[in-house]
């Protein structure tokens, strides 16, 4: 009675976790600042940068599955893309190897030209290994395997969708274990903001809650199995 109980059990976490974390794709736009003109920022992947990086605060949770930028005609289509939490006002340091809480290098994107002094830029990878809270602060950095390009400044007033609560970073010089400069130490851009859009799927979510509430069920289950025993 009790292996019943408990394999029923599991099939149900099992079918409640799927249910969660899956479903009809669902991209929307959960951070969106826009371009308004071109800056003298370079964001370098090379050992010691300088490398820039913003904050955003997305709208709804959800695994990211693009990013949109803007910036100069890159001579590279070679991009690194690193996330970070925040740490008080500045990117954190989210793993061993100082590389952000997530980070792809390389990543192949080409610029489309808009006729404004600016391109736009869109990389997507696969698996979405990177889950947003919608709520919290993150730090998003990007940098061209060129020694030029330079990112776009967004447009005053905020972002469209989403929010953010600094002005952009930029680190120069320190080199981490990862031969990056993601270690910081971080400068503040005062009153610069770059542009940049991130999409997620919103369908995928953290399933903890969900786990727990169904593994808290299995107990219960196995409880009542073990009383109706000790009656007979």
């Amino acid at each position: 009675m009790k292996s019943q109980i408990l394999g029923t059990a599991c099939a149900l976490v099992i079918g409640a976790s799927s249910i969660v974390a899956s479903g009809p794709a669902k991209a929307v736009t959960v951070y969106s600042h826009l371009p308004t003109a071109q800056s003298s920022f370079i964001s370098h992947h090379i050992a010691g940068g300088p490398v820039l990086a913003d904050d955003f605060t997305p709208t709804t949770t959800g695994a990211v599955t693009s990013v949109t930028w803007w910036g100069s005609a890159a001579a590279s289509d070679q991009w690194e893309i690193t996330f970070h939490t925040d740490n008080s006002g500045v990117p954190n340091i989210d793993d061993p190897v100082e590389g952000g809480l997530v980070q792809h290098v390389p990543v192949t994107a080409t610029g489309l030209d808009n006729g404004r002094g600016w391109f736009q830029y869109t990389a997507t990878w696969s698996p979405m290994d990177l889950i947003l809270t919608g709520g919290n602060t993150y730090w998003f950095s990007v940098a061209n395997f060129s020694n030029n390009w330079t990112w776009a400044l967004a447009q005053a007033g905020g972002p469209f969708i989403g929010s953010e609560q600094y002005d952009a970073v930029e680190s120069t010089g320190a080199v981490c274990t990862n031969g990056g400069p993601h270690c910081g130490p971080w400068t503040s851009l005062t009153g610069v903001d770059f542009a940049f859009l991130i999409d997620s799927d919103t369908t995928i979510i953290p399933i903890p809650g969900a786990v727990w509430l169904f593994g808290s069920g299995i107990l219960g289950l196995i409880g009542i199995a073990r009383r109706k025993k000790a009656i007979k």
